[in-house]
């Protein structure tokens, strides 16, 4: 009886992780494991026609610099019931130069700690001729509705200009 329930637990599980509802803001934190930084990260996904798309907004430091890039992203569910997160179209940034080459995966987690909607789970970056493959951790919590939000304000702003969808 005890594996029974213990089978029935593991093949569940993706199935339940796949069925939360993960659109909306999340907002957090990414840790760079090469420069050791923690720096603000959001993301806002949403679903058309049971589509996942979304956004994303990150930021990084150059010498005490901070610079932000903001990004179109693809999102799945994946089989086994991970968040996978694709970098598609880097939209707008300030960084000092761009390699538009360099793309971002996240494979994320979907749980519940406290009482709180987490996203959580690795990153990384592709190498490419100008910079190395960077790789990190993700950690994200559900944002309320009302939350302030940089990359909220960029999408809301942008929607009237170029057809983005963006509600709260």
């Amino acid at each position: 009886m005890k594996r029974i329930f213990l089978a029935a637990l593991v093949f569940c599980t993706p199935l339940l992780a796949a069925s939360q509802n993960i659109t909306g803001l999340w907002k957090g934190t990414l840790y760079n494991d090469s420069t050791k930084q923690t720096l603000p990260y959001e993301i806002f996904i949403s679903s058309e026609n049971g589509k996942l798309t979304g956004y994303s907004h990150s930021w990084f430091a150059v010498d005490g610099k901070k610079y932000f890039g903001i990004k179109k992203v693809k999102v799945r569910v994946a089989k086994d019931g991970k968040i996978i997160v694709q970098d598609d179209a880097l939209l707008v940034n300030d960084y000092p130069q761009t390699d538009k080459n360099v793309y971002q995966l996240n494979v994320l987690t979907i749980v519940t700690k406290n009482d709180e909607t987490v996203l959580e789970g690795p990153f990384v970056t592709n190498r490419t001729k100008q910079y190395s493959e960077l790789t990190g951790q993700i950690n994200l919590k559900k944002a309320a509705a009302d939350a302030e939000s940089a990359l909220m304000n960029f999408l809301q702003r942008s929607s009237a200009d170029n057809g983005i969808a963006a509600t709260k």
